[in-house]
């Protein structure tokens, strides 16, 4: 008797076998009704977003999307595909009905019902961990065993024409490089590469908002909760890792090529997926309202902060004129046109401004030094009775939290990351050095920036900076640019994402793409509108990020990877994962709770 070559696609899968193989039937001459073909493999690959994206259980075009942010992206062929509206087919609204949230699309890797007495059910052995360590050798031999049957059958099964065509252009279309930001599929990420783009999407705009923490909280304060919640946001981005690679053990024992244990579930390459597979069709809505919740708060944060850079370069120009005059002209790339050459030029400024942000601030404290009382004297403000630095202000801790939270926020595109690494196996290692370097960086801007301003320090370290860096200073007037071209790029790009998950939801009410078109360009006018009223109404950076930073980043970022955690593998783990898991829902939940009471 020899297994089916798809039973087990790889070695690191989990064990399964089919009842054909319990009624003794041969399934090595008979799986090709089984087994999908390398033609169908590679058209399927080929038309993932065009054809069956709105089957999917909503938000289907999230992944794709989300991976705009996850680093600069040099291929416009690739930018023009994840910034693709849904494709708008025949009956998609009647077909998404039918498959419902939880149904499974029926892959070309599933068993299907041969006849009455031949069920496609497939039955999952036993999966408990501490059985499953003591059959690691019968394990290990079973997998070889069927990975040679589907290697011999693959050399056996003959490539048409069509299929080869497929791949060949669909290599040709890897070949330009995305790999979700950077690499394609085909060449991958490297760990340098990796540690880069997660640097670049944890040190954004919050970065600005630094300082602030610290005096909000005081030199103890702030220290102690950047390098808390550094290490609580670490923690949770190791544990999405797991959640993804679908097993609580550590990453890098499954590509043992030896001794690779079996998953404990099957492996998920979405940030949503995680949600669905946990907590069912109501916590993935949930969660990924939340999600988009977020995206629209970082608009409102983005127009905030280009008011307030426009204000300091042409204080005659009031901020809320500065924002109305800029949301124009931001309607025209984003919702006007999509213009992937232009979003290829966008999606590299932010590295650029992370590191003039971190450099001149440094820098400056470097070169000036204390400056807090000549900054009041200045400001005609009498400091006499009250220090400039405090060490220790709880009543700031909540706004705190929220600041460093919005800092750290970004787990979301961690799925595009581990996707595109060349060595999964290094995720791990590549998350504790990001942190690491990140969180060194952080202290580096808080530190300097309050010892340079102390309380007088605003919201926004290079607002400071600029307003004492006289008129003269042409490198403050270019950090001061470079940070509007950076809120203006992080807006167009945020966007899409975000208005993808809107068109989604109507798409399948409509008739054909024209519509789409022209409903894509009325949706992203309404999110502009509707984030230029918020920026209007809360005109304060540090409010804002803060509140979005306790609302939704303890949501995402702390209490959903470990509650996922405990759903997934909670029979399985250590009573010391549990109480860390236990704690991070319970004490995400209390500082979302009351540090959003506190800060409004």
């Amino acid at each position: 008797m020899e297994p089916t070559s798809d039973e087990i696609p790889s070695e690191s899968t989990p064990l399964v076998n089919s009842t054909a193989l319990e009624v003794g039937e041969s399934n090595v001459d008979d799986s090709t009704e089984h087994t999908s073909s390398p033609d169908l493999e590679a058209g399927n690959a080929f038309n993932q977003f065009e054809e069956s994206e709105l089957e999917k259980p909503w938000p289907a075009t999230f992944e794709r999307s989300i991976s705009l942010l996850a680093g600069p992206i040099s291929d416009t062929d690739f930018i023009e595909q994840i910034t693709k509206s849904p494709k708008i087919t025949p009956n998609i609204g009647a077909r998404r009905k039918q498959n419902e949230f939880n149904t499974p699309d029926m892959g070309p890797g599933m068993l299907r019902p041969q006849s009455t007495f031949k069920q496609g059910i497939v039955k999952v052995q036993s999966l408990d961990f501490g059985a499953g360590m003591k059959k690691e050798s019968d394990a290990h031999a079973y997998r070889m065993k069927l990975l040679e049957a589907q290697k011999k059958k693959k050399q056996d099964q003959p490539t048409s024409k069509v299929g080869e065509d497929l791949r060949k252009k669909k290599e040709q279309q890897d070949s330009g490089g995305h790999g979700h930001g950077l690499p394609d599929s085909g060449e991958k990420a490297s760990f340098g590469q990796c540690i880069f783009n997660m640097a670049n999407i944890l040190m954004g705009v919050g970065m600005l908002g630094l300082p602030y923490i610290f005096k909000s909280a005081g030199w103890f304060g702030g220290a102690f909760v950047t390098i808390f919640f550094s290490s609580v946001a670490y923690r949770t981005s190791i544990l999405l890792g797991r959640e993804l690679n679908g097993d609580a053990r550590p990453i890098a024992l499954f590509f043992d090529t030896k001794n690779a244990p079996s998953r404990m579930r099957k492996p998920i390459n979405s940030f949503p997926a995680i949600a669905r597979e946990a907590f069912g069709k109501c916590g993935t809505i949930l969660l990924s309202s939340v999600l988009y919740f977020e995206l629209f708060s970082c608009l409102a944060i983005f127009f905030v902060t280009l008011g307030d850079h426009l204000y300091s370069l042409f204080p005659q120009i009031s901020v809320t004129q500065h924002m109305i005059h800029v949301s124009f002209a931001l309607a025209v790339p984003t919702a006007l046109l999509r213009t992937p050459t232009l979003l290829s030029y966008l999606s590299a400024v932010g590295t650029v401004a992370t590191a003039g942000v971190v450099s001149a601030v440094a820098g400056s404290a470097i070169y000036f030094g204390d400056i807090s009382e000549s900054v009041a004297e200045r400001k005609h403000i009498d400091m006499s009775n009250t220090p400039t630095h405090e060490y220790w202000e709880p009543s700031g801790l909540a706004i705190a939290f929220g600041l460093i939270a919005y800092t750290f926020s970004g787990h979301a595109i961690i799925p595009s990351i581990y996707s595109s690494m060349k060595k999964p196996q290094e995720y791990e290692s590549m998350i504790g050095f990001t942190f690491t370097v990140v969180s060194f960086c952080c202290l580096i801007v808080a530190v300097s920036g309050y010892w340079m301003f102390g309380s007088l320090v605003d919201d926004q370290i290079t607002l400071s900076l600029e307003k004492n860096s006289g008129d003269g200073n042409i490198l403050m007037k270019v950090l001061t640019w470079l940070m509007i071209l950076t809120a203006f790029s992080k807006f167009t790009l945020t966007a899409f994402p975000l208005a993808l998950g809107f068109e989604e939801i109507i798409a399948p009410c409509l008739p054909s793409d024209r519509w789409m078109d022209f409903l894509s360009s009325i949706i992203k006018l309404l999110l502009i509108a509707a984030a230029l009223a918020v920026a209007v109404f809360v005109p304060s950076f540090s409010v804002l990020c803060s509140l979005v930073g306790l609302i939704c980043t303890m949501i995402v970022s702390v209490i959903f990877p470990a509650a996922a955690h405990l759903k997934l593998f909670g029979p399985q783990l250590s009573l010391w994962d549990k109480f860390l898991d236990w704690t991070f829902v319970l004490l995400g939940t209390f500082m979302a709770v009351i540090g959003t009471i506190s800060s409004t």
